[in-house]
């Protein structure tokens, strides 16, 4: 109980809290990822560029248009102020140590929600809760992941102060299947905030856990193009594939500085769950939506994927995800966590033989990360939507007969071109994305903290999401597309609203939304965004 009241734990409560709330009050239009002015911005800044045909079509851009979409903008973002806010957090036994911080910050009590699984805590907190300033608290004994199952409340703030590592080897702290079961639900309101808090134990208190998280933490990262620059500070470096390094190499690497990788694996996990794994998961296979875009017959394809993408062929040939995994980074580090996956190719980590214990670990992973717990069914879903999304091989087989005939409708030369070409894909995305509703991480203002509770460092982020519906609702739906973007304004509006969402990906999310560029993305105001280091406390 005591480290409740450690001064280190204090400061990062009340610099998480004030963040959350300021990022959905004050700066409640900076927290989206095209911001209300973007728009506007993109227009004058292409007319205003030097580039003469750049500017004679951003020209037909009409202040109408643009002012009717900003309007838009506010009907979906809304204003609110912190005694709009609905918050959900993890109470201890001591809930009033946040309830304190929520409540000075503006959050009304009536609005605050407080889950405690653990039957002796749950009776001190709820002693403690009556006996404070805050009795209109509403404390539930149970946790949130289970509670939305059964009541579909969204919250503005969802603060989870699990105390345990990500992913926790404890059967009653599964803190990634929580985190699975709440993006499952949808249960953030759009724009909002999640406060996440995962500890990684030392080694006279988790020798084994800590080893097992160092592997773990080396086959997440090792495909990703892009990682924190820990020497230079410049918001990116390049990842250990282009660092020419093995996967056992890069293994000793991410053991000599466990923590700042540890700390890069947290907000890259949830990054990639939030906006790519848990919308593909949650994506109904059965459902008639399923089979406006695709054919619904995909058992066979399932066979071939399997082996045309993961592995190599008996010339040398194949495996996309082998031969270009920084393009599919979350499918490879699926792939090399599956023992049944990776057996016959050495380009997978092999140090995943070795260690049965690490096998069992890499298991549990994956099957927190699928509401069911199937790790199977996970990588199945990953696998087909990557493929049924992306154009180039057979896809257009197995599209719907609506999808096949706007794929052989679409032109790229009927788009100007800016920075990137419009192709297929990012149409067929953008279409899918409409009705899957996914988050969307805002990256340039994710914050993120790390301070030492007692022995243990304690790994805070708070992380932005946003559903984009400013974007996905201002399009047309699919059989509308081509009619709606033969308007060029209407199909100025939409391009430049997606480079704005597209953005945030550059560096992080190669999987979707690859090449949607219409500004430069060096250029001043519309950069790449990149995430802000871990602040120490």
């Amino acid at each position: 109980m005591s480290a409740y009241k450690e001064p280190q734990k204090n400061k990062a409560r009340e610099l998480v809290i004030n963040s959350a709330v300021k990022s959905l009050t004050k700066a409640r239009k900076a927290s989206t990822l095209t911001r209300k002015s973007y728009l506007r911005e993109v227009r004058d800044h292409l007319v205003s560029s030097g580039h003469s045909y750049d500017a004679s079509v951003a020209k037909q851009l009409t202040d109408a248009t643009i002012t009717r979409w900003e309007a838009f903008y506010d009907s979906v973002v809304q204003d609110r102020s912190p005694a709009n806010l609905k918050v959900a957090y993890l109470s201890g036994p001591n809930p009033e140590n946040d309830l304190r911080v929520l409540c000075k910050a503006g959050v009304l009590p009536e609005n605050i929600w407080a889950f405690e699984s653990e039957n002796t805590i749950y009776s001190e907190a709820v002693i403690s809760a009556l006996s404070s300033e805050f009795p209109f608290i509403k404390i539930i004994n149970g946790g949130l992941d289970t509670f939305l199952e059964a009541s579909p409340q969204k919250f503005d703030i969802i603060y989870l102060d699990f105390c345990g590592p990500l992913p926790s080897r404890n059967k009653k702290q599964k803190t990634l299947g929580a985190l699975t079961r709440i993006f499952s639900r949808h249960a953030l309101n759009s724009p909002g905030a999640l406060i996440t808090n995962f500890s990684l134990p030392n080694e006279e208190q988790d020798s084994e856990g800590r080893n097992l998280l160092a592997k773990l933490v080396a086959c997440y990262l090792y495909p990703k193009s892009s990682l924190e620059d820990k020497d230079t500070g410049s918001g990116f470096a390049e990842g250990p594939i282009a660092e020419d390094l093995c996967p056992e190499e890069w293994l000793v690497k991410v053991e000599s500085d466990l923590e700042f990788y540890y700390g890069q694996f947290i907000t890259r996990l949830l990054i990639d769950h939030a906006s790519l794994i848990s919308t593909y998961n949650r994506f109904p296979k059965n459902n008639y939506l399923y089979k406006k875009f695709f054919s619904g017959k995909e058992a066979e394809l399932l066979a071939e994927l399997r082996s045309k993408f993961f592995h190599f062929d008996e010339r040398g040939d194949g495996g996309d995800v082998i031969i270009d995994a920084s393009q599919y980074p979350t499918l490879w580090s699926m792939a090399a966590l599956d023992k049944t996956l990776n057996a016959r190719d050495a380009n997978y980590p092999q140090f995943i033989f070795n260690d049965e214990n690490f096998s069992k670990f890499a298991d549990q992973f994956l099957a927190q990360l699928d509401t069911a717990t199937n790790k199977k069914a996970l990588i199945d879903n990953h696998l087909l939507l990557t493929y049924l999304l992306l154009e180039g091989n057979e896809q257009p087989h197995h599209w719907s007969a609506a999808i096949q005939k706007l794929s052989k409708s679409h032109r790229f030369s009927d788009f100007y071109q800016f920075c990137d070409l419009v192709l297929f894909h990012q149409v067929l995305e953008t279409l899918f994305r409409q009705v899957a509703v996914p988050y969307h991480i805002n990256v340039e203002k994710t914050e993120r903290w790390v301070y030492q509770a007692k022995d243990t460092p304690m790994f805070m982020d708070m992380l932005l999401l946003d559903e984009c519906r400013y974007l996905y609702d201002w399009m047309p739906t699919m059989d509308m597309f081509n009619n709606a973007v033969s308007d060029t304004e209407r199909q100025l509006s939409y391009r430049f609203i997606l480079d704005g969402v597209g953005k945030h990906r550059r560096w992080y999310n190669p999987e979707y939304f690859f090449g949607t560029a219409v500004v430069d993305q060096w250029t001043k105001n519309f950069e790449a965004k990149t995430l802000s280091s871990r602040k120490k406390i």
